[in-house]
């Protein structure tokens, strides 16, 4: 807090020696604590000085850089620990005890916040995954990105809204969507560098003949000669005649490792268009049929470039 200044506490001073006031209504006087009035008027009494003390020395930090150090680890170790499991852990580390108010401020004071978390299966930190997710980028990486063509399904409804909406501070954000969840509109698409390959919706859930039909009438008319058709191993994409509709075009199949979405940069796809539809807002079929139409034609060529970049495949948008 900043100090009162020098003219506000000669007033004060003045008035008390002339007026003979008490010290009470000083403070109701110039509207500031009676604790302060009592205050200077006793450092006039002993110094004569009146300016603000200047402090010089600092409060020593709750906590030394070593045990920064060993707050982070904790963190690290167990990170949706609560700040009272953490100042538990801290204290058997260390010996240290504080606050839970403490703990957060040296948390922010090392740069460590709450924030949602980012989840994975934990099947993929087996090492049968982890070695099938080596063999797959030692195969992919001999492909160059322009024939690379990634496949994937997606559900939306009549149901999406904007999850996040503006209100007054301490207030609710209210908004209202259909109370009744309806019967999902199914999506497949396929990208890659030379942009949106192939789409298709259905009502209702996909199946293996659906999957078929798709890869026979939407995806074999526009593949090339040394393209390469990346998808996920779930079970409508292990039809027997898939791999041969795709080898028969000239093109080769290769299935995603399990549990490994990060890999597929489609998925960043559907990320945009169900934030497209969530801003329309469609509540009957054939409007959400139209805003489906309208959310594909607004992924961009750059937008494809750059999730194909994030997602490694290549280094240069160039």
């Amino acid at each position: 807090m900043k100090p009162y200044s020098i003219d506000l506490r000669q007033k004060i001073v003045d008035t008390y020696l002339e007026d003979k006031i008490s010290q009470r209504e000083l403070a109701t006087r110039f509207k500031v604590a009676l604790s302060f009035v009592q205050k200077i008027l006793k450092q006039y009494r002993e110094t004569g000085n009146i300016a603000p003390k200047v402090r010089e020395e600092q409060t020593p930090p709750k906590l030394n850089e070593q045990q920064l150090k060993i707050l982070e680890e904790i963190v690290e170790a167990n990170n949706d620990a609560t700040l009272a499991e953490i100042r538990i852990s801290l204290e058997q580390k260390t010996g240290v005890l504080i606050g839970r108010s403490t703990v957060d401020r040296m948390l922010k004071k090392i740069g460590i916040t709450v924030k949602k978390k980012t989840l994975h299966a934990s099947e993929k930190e087996t090492e049968r995954v982890q070695k099938l997710r080596v063999e797959f980028w030692l195969r992919i990486q001999a492909i160059l990105p322009e024939n690379l063509i990634f496949i994937d399904e997606a559900g939306v409804n009549l149901s999406l809204i904007r999850k996040n909406a503006r209100a007054l501070k301490g207030k609710r954000a209210y908004s209202k969507r259909p109370h009744k969840r309806s019967k999902n509109v199914s999506l497949i698409g396929a990208i890659g560098m030379r942009g949106l390959i192939a789409q298709y919706s259905i009502l209702g859930a996909t199946d293996g003949l659906t999957f078929e039909a798709f890869i026979s009438q939407k995806l074999v008319p526009k593949l090339w000669k040394g393209a390469c058709v990346v998808m996920d191993n779930c079970s409508i994409h292990l039809g027997k005649d898939i791999e041969k509709l795709i080898e028969d075009a000239g093109a080769i199949l290769i299935y995603l490792p399990p549990y490994s979405p990060e890999f597929s940069p489609i998925e960043n796809c559907w990320s945009k268009i169900k934030e497209t539809l969530r801003s329309i807002g469609a509540r009957t079929y054939p409007d959400l049929a139209q805003a489906i139409e309208i959310a594909f034609n607004k992924v961009s060529l750059n937008e494809i470039r750059n999730w194909f970049t994030h997602c490694c495949y290549c280094t240069s948008l160039a």
